[in-house]
């Protein structure tokens, strides 16, 4: 696999989703609008709120957080004051909800966050655990898509951050189109994820490689599968 497929260095691989800002990768476009289809058909407007996010934005992100120029949440979404935490503790945090840049799976182009435009503006779109569940906006989607994919009739997309594995907190939008992720996964070796840390610019830098072998561990092959 292409290193710089890996690490969001390249959108060599992906295509445009007509009308929108969005590139997927060009293997699940055809899935995806099939799976959009079905779900308006369902009485659903299913619509991303992101899809590829490349290394330089996740490396923006990361470093903003790290620095407390962005918010870091608690497993319940409540703030944090980061300065009342240590080096290691922010780290941790910010791994609760965000990747290491060169280690998200939005880098590849399969894995998209999702909502329902017919209850929700794009705008006003949180990606919290309250927008799926109960009665939120997007409990509707996501209880069709519960029973599309217990059919496994998905189109190759399920969640990989269904449940709570002590890595990344549950994220009931997030999809990922298994065909191909699946074998970028397992082509993204420890030595890949450990020369990425050593090679980044990035804050936590030191806390990140004491800790490499458990992060790559628990935060990014911890995953559920379809």
């Amino acid at each position: 696999m292409n290193i710089e497929i890996l690490l969001g260095k390249t959108t060599s691989h992906l295509v445009p989703l007509e009308g929108t800002k969005f590139l997927l990768n060009q293997k699940c476009l055809h899935d995806f609008l099939k799976l959009q289809r079905d779900a308006r058909e369902a009485g659903f407007d299913l619509q991303m709120a992101s899809a590829f996010r490349d290394y330089n934005r996740q490396l923006r992100i990361w470093n903003m957080k790290a620095q407390g120029e962005k918010p870091v949440f608690d497993d319940q979404g409540t703030q944090l004051d980061i300065s009342l935490l240590s080096p290691k503790e922010i780290m941790f945090s910010i791994l609760r909800w965000s990747a290491i840049p060169g280690c998200s799976r939005h880098h590849w182009g399969t894995d998209m966050d999702v909502f329902d435009a017919r209850t929700q503006n794009a705008s006003e779109v949180k990606l919290i655990p309250a927008e799926c569940e109960g009665n939120g906006p997007a409990s509707g989607l996501h209880s069709w898509l519960d029973s599309i994919m217990s059919q496994d009739a998905a189109y190759g997309f399920y969640r990989p951050y269904r449940t709570d594995r002590g890595g990344v907190a549950p994220e009931r939008w997030h999809l990922s189109y298994h065909p191909v992720s699946r074998r970028i996964i397992n082509d993204f070796t420890y030595s890949i994820f450990k020369k990425n840390l050593e090679e980044s610019d990035l804050l936590l830098k030191t806390e990140l490689l004491e800790n490499a072998f458990e992060l790559y561990e628990r935060y990014f092959i911890n995953i559920d599968l379809p």
